[in-house]
């Protein structure tokens, strides 16, 4: 008979602005509200949540700290979407002293997108195929714009798209916990590889237009393949980045 204690800890009362920030984090790391979007304002917010005006300040004030939004104040302000700024030299210090960290969340990713995009090229509807095809093209019209001018602006406008091209090959999966798994595996690897991607190569959409053409001819098993084959090849140049 195992003799083994239950791991129980203290659990903590989380204040409700902590739940809100969490949220609201979650969303803009996503990519479900870009750089320079406007987003919902404080009362929208909070009939949204279900909480407090107050409690959506405090959140708001975080985030703001963070510089993920910036709040313009008084008659006509908001809440405005900011481009993440990345210092690469402290992520990279901070990736060497958590490889193990880093190589869970690649093997975690792996794992999760690999059977979403497996049952989305078997679950897939028309629906499904129109929005990432929309969201292929505008990958494609981000990089295009991002090889003319290299800035973190464009950079940021790629990912975001990335981000929500694979979240929509989740939607079409039809599981709404493996669509959670993917956005959790996705936010994890959000920072590391915006830091390191500071610059896009012109094959950086190649994957996604091999993966969709598998889902699109309904492939399960090539499908697979290659989103696997493309987290691997995003796992090997954070390796190398982490390796100069």
């Amino acid at each position: 008979m195992s003799t083994a204690k239950p791991a129980l800890v203290p659990v903590r009362q989380i204040p409700a602005h902590e739940l809100v920030v969490d949220q609201m984090r979650r969303a803009l790391e996503l990519g479900q509200f870009r750089p320079g979007d406007r987003m919902p304002t404080e009362r929208e917010l909070s009939d949204m949540l279900d909480v407090s005006r107050t409690t959506v300040r405090t959140a708001v004030a975080v985030l703001e700290r963070e510089g993920l939004i910036a709040v313009r104040r008084g008659r006509g302000g908001g809440f405005t979407v900011q481009a993440p700024e990345y210092d690469a030299a402290e992520m990279r210090r901070e990736m060497r002293r958590n490889k193990r960290e880093v190589r869970d969340a690649f093997d975690y990713r792996i794992i999760v997108e690999t059977g979403a995009t497996r049952l989305a090229a078997e679950r897939r509807r028309a629906t499904d195929l129109t929005d990432l095809y929309k969201l292929l093209n505008g990958m494609e019209t981000a990089l295009q714009t991002a090889m003319d001018d290299q800035s973190a602006q464009h950079t940021t406008d790629f990912q975001t798209l990335d981000s929500a091209f694979h979240l929509g090959i989740a939607q079409a999966a039809q599981n709404d916990r493996l669509l959670d798994a993917v956005a959790d595996a996705r936010r994890r690897m959000w920072l590391p590889v915006g830091a390191i991607f500071g610059r896009l190569e012109p094959n950086a959409n190649d994957y996604h237009e091999s993966i969709l053409e598998a889902i699109d001819n309904r492939d399960p098993e090539l499908a697979a393949a290659r989103m696997e084959a493309h987290i691997n090849d995003t796992r090997h140049t954070v390796e190398s980045w982490l390796k100069r």
